[in-house]
């Protein structure tokens, strides 16, 4: 009886060994297998150009300024109107995504110039998500409807007396410019999240 035993404990012991490998085995493979799918990937363009990563700062310094019958052609004066545009292209992008857009205006000078509006052309909706930053979603259908989304936004140069001699200043500045820089923050957006408008 014994020596059965002495045989059998060692018979058991190498199956029990087995049957732990192949379930191992089995587990790494479908564990395996599962992590191997393909991540979806995004790639953006802003003006054109691809960003590098989910984070875009630059810098605009080009205004276009409407024409005005009191000022000649190609030049520039007080109290005329300008906007410049961001357009949005999620060219090569496998999910929805989320884009926040944010301006920092501290470098210009509010009494000469005034932020009129801000939105987004074709009447679609933006929303604004903090003081100076301005949300939107582009769903996967939008992308594979190759969808571009443009942000235009729209400023002032205020004609005030009291602004004469800054005016003046900036006139004797060849080939001046305003300079605003941006940042546009791109993140995954998913099934049930919402845009907080601002309310500060």
């Amino acid at each position: 009886m014994k020596k059965r035993l002495m045989v059998l404990v060692p018979f058991f012991f190498i199956t029990a060994i087995f049957f732990f490998y192949e379930a191992y085995a089995l587990f790494e493979s479908r564990r395996v297998n599962t992590s191997s799918s393909p991540i979806a990937k995004w790639q953006v363009k802003i003006n054109s150009d691809n960003i590098s990563g989910s984070t875009s700062t630059f810098t605009i310094d080009k205004i276009e300024w409407i024409t005005s019958q009191n000022v000649k052609e190609g030049k520039v004066a007080p109290g005329m109107d300008g906007y410049f545009d961001i357009e949005i292209d999620p060219n090569d992008t496998e999910t929805s995504i989320r884009y926040d857009v944010t301006f920092d205006f501290s470098n210009l000078d509010m009494d000469q110039y005034q932020i009129t509006e801000i939105k987004e052309l074709d009447d679609k909706e933006i929303v604004r998500t903090d003081e100076f930053t301005y949300s939107n979603i582009f769903t996967l259908s939008d992308i594979r409807n190759d969808v571009k989304n443009t942000l235009r936004v729209y400023l002032s140069w205020v004609n005030d007396e009291n602004n004469n001699d800054k005016d003046s200043n900036l006139g004797k500045v060849p080939n001046n410019t305003i300079s605003i820089p941006v940042k546009v923050d791109i993140t995954q957006h998913f099934d049930g999240e919402t845009l907080t408008e601002y309310t500060g």
